[in-house]
């Protein structure tokens, strides 16, 4: 029996493509002429970047052929420190290009311990700061979107019980020295079991505050929201802090909101507004972190929103238990 996966598409298969995730995702892209993502502003003087899903396509497509362009291969590994949209386009592309996303701004951490030496093993590849997420291609002496860097033997490791479809590898926490792989067959079933789960309502929309490191990221907003055709209102850092993330609730008064246990535990001791507590009380909040979630805290939180679900991350099987 095939993984559930993403709706709205025909059932083929290919060899190329076992889960299905590349064409229903690229086929929700293109039928999305509304907003689906937003870049939320920086300080006072910034201004939120929206995109719909077919420039957002585009903008992934064009992504992709640069880190072709640059030697990437399929299964080779793209660690991204990007946040906002950039986020976005590095997870999507690493997806539709058939490559490894590891949101990593601690570019240190890529080249720990003993390299693999077998010449056929995947690269890391490092994007090129010079060159952003939206560069136009053939352009006369382009500079390398990514450069190369050996995998690690610990990497490699974690990442052969997967097999050949790794798609991602998350962080267990923002200490954790090692990642977690996540193949293409898990997150195809994620993108629909979660928003079913979630109950997520078409066309609401959702701020994903939990950072680029967490786990929730990709698999828990990214993938449910383009299937759920939600506005997904990302900021435009990696931590943000509990004050910006209340701020940005009185401000694009989201009807759901992912966080993570300690940006949880800030937000109760973090002084909110007559607004802000309003929106707060219609929020359907889920808290994804892979350590266990206190009854104390989850009671706390139930005063403050409509919902509280817990998604529990296990590093151990690359996969997401909802409470």
């Amino acid at each position: 029996m095939p993984e559930p996966s993403l709706p709205g598409a025909a059932d083929r298969l290919t060899p190329n493509d076992p889960s299905g995730l590349q064409r229903r995702l690229t086929a929700l892209l293109q039928s999305s002429p509304a907003p689906t993502i937003c870049a939320a502003r920086q300080g006072i003087d910034g201004g939120d970047v929206i995109v719909a899903g077919a420039p957002l396509l585009e903008h992934v497509r064009t992504r992709i052929a640069a880190l072709q362009r640059s030697g990437m291969r399929r299964g080779d590994i793209l660690a991204s420190g990007e946040s906002g949209i950039g986020r976005v386009v590095d997870a999507l592309a690493s997806i539709l290009g058939e490559f490894t996303y590891w949101p990593c701004s601690d570019q240190r951490r890529v080249a720990d311990g003993a390299l693999v030496s077998d010449s056929r093993a995947p690269l890391i590849w490092r994007p090129n700061p010079l060159v952003g997420v939206s560069l136009s291609p053939g352009l006369p002496h382009e500079p390398p979107a990514a450069l190369p860097m050996r995998l690690s033997i610990a990497l490699d490791d974690l990442m052969r019980p997967c097999g050949p479809q790794v798609r991602v590898l998350c962080d267990a926490d923002t200490t954790s020295v090692a990642p977690f792989a996540v193949n293409a067959q898990t997150i195809a079933r994620l993108g629909s079991t979660m928003r079913r789960r979630l109950a997520i309502r078409r066309q609401s929309i959702r701020y994903c505050a939990a950072p680029a490191e967490s786990a929730a990221g990709v698999l828990l907003d990214l993938l449910p929201g383009i299937a759920a055709r939600q506005v997904i209102v990302i900021p435009n850092e990696l931590h943000p802090s509990s004050t910006t993330i209340v701020r940005a609730i009185a401000r694009y008064r989201p009807d759901s909101l992912t966080l993570t246990r300690a940006q949880s535990e800030a937000l109760i001791g973090t002084p909110i507004d007559d607004d802000a507590r309003t929106v707060l009380q219609q929020v359907s909040l889920l808290i994804a972190d892979t350590g266990p979630i206190p009854t104390d805290l989850r009671a706390h939180l139930a005063t403050l929103v409509s919902r509280v679900n817990v998604a529990y991350i296990l590093p151990e099987a690359g996969d997401v238990v909802l409470m």
